[in-house]
């Protein structure tokens, strides 16, 4: 499995125009972050924020088969305005697109685009309910998010395997959790994302400065991270209110250990 952090920022992407902030100020390239987003295996992609379109400029678009949403705001659904008009149009030769989606979050998307979606096509899948693609299982784990239906996005890879009867079995791969938003996880869903090989997890702020009432902190995500007993963690929804890439980065060596890191847009992970 190959993971692409296609963007890490949060609602609002960095620098941002005319602040003087450490951030914004910024020469490292790792301070200057897009929406967040995550590409799979170059073919599933993990939300559509506005920079959809220019964060698949430099990818292979003709295998993107699937689009996961984890919830309606804007900052992760925006970039569907853009898709219909790429795929499924003779002119380029792509194929339809599948939105695997629950219901939830269709109904919250439809309310911004009350239109069709064309060669994007919607499929309902339910809550905690396993789904296929290819040759990954698929969950939608629902989290608190305020008062906004959101999920968290488990993502198994499976490996066909041939015994020496040569009768065809799966072997259970790798498995990515994606919980870009939120400020709690029940029990009953914790026990489903516990143990996975990589998590990335909300960090809009580092600690209670710039905290959203819908979000937790990098110092919350440390807690959190250590009781999912991930191998590893990575941070995305990285907020205004932080710190640089390389501070961040410092402070968890400091505070956490070697299994957090802080993401970056570009970052590539092989499982």
């Amino acid at each position: 499995m190959i993971i692409k952090f296609l963007g890490t920022s949060a609602g609002w992407p960095l620098p941002r125009l005319g602040c003087k902030c450490t951030i914004c100020s910024s020469k490292d390239p790792k301070d200057t972050r897009g929406r967040t987003q995550i590409l799979i295996d170059g073919r599933v992609l993990l939300d559509a924020g506005p920079e959809t379109y220019h964060h698949l400029k430099n990818e292979d678009i003709a295998k993107l088969e699937a689009i996961l949403i984890s919830h309606e705001h804007p900052d992760h659904i925006l970039g569907l305005w853009d898709l219909p008009h790429i795929y499924g149009r003779k002119e380029t030769g792509l194929n339809n697109i599948n939105l695997y989606v629950t219901q939830p979050v269709l109904n919250g998307i439809r309310k911004i685009f009350q239109r069709d979606f064309g060669p994007i096509k919607p499929i309902v899948v339910s809550e905690n309910q396993t789904f296929a693609i290819g040759n990954a299982k698929v969950t939608y784990i629902p989290v608190i998010h305020g008062n906004t239906p959101a999920y968290a996005i488990k993502y198994k890879e499976t490996s066909a395997l041939r015994s020496s009867t040569s009768s065809a079995g799966l072997k259970d791969g790798k498995i990515f959790t994606y919980i870009t938003d939120f400020n709690r996880i029940l029990p009953s869903s914790q026990t489903q994302i516990r143990h996975s090989h990589v998590i990335a997890l909300d960090g809009s702020s580092l600690g209670k400065i710039g905290q959203g009432p819908g979000h937790i902190s990098i110092k919350d995500g440390i807690i959190i991270g250590k009781n999912l007993k991930a191998k590893e963690v990575y941070f995305v929804h990285i907020g205004h209110k932080t710190d640089t890439h390389k501070r961040l980065e410092r402070y968890l060596e400091e505070e956490a250990g070697p299994k957090f890191h802080i993401a970056f847009d570009g970052l590539e992970l092989k499982l």
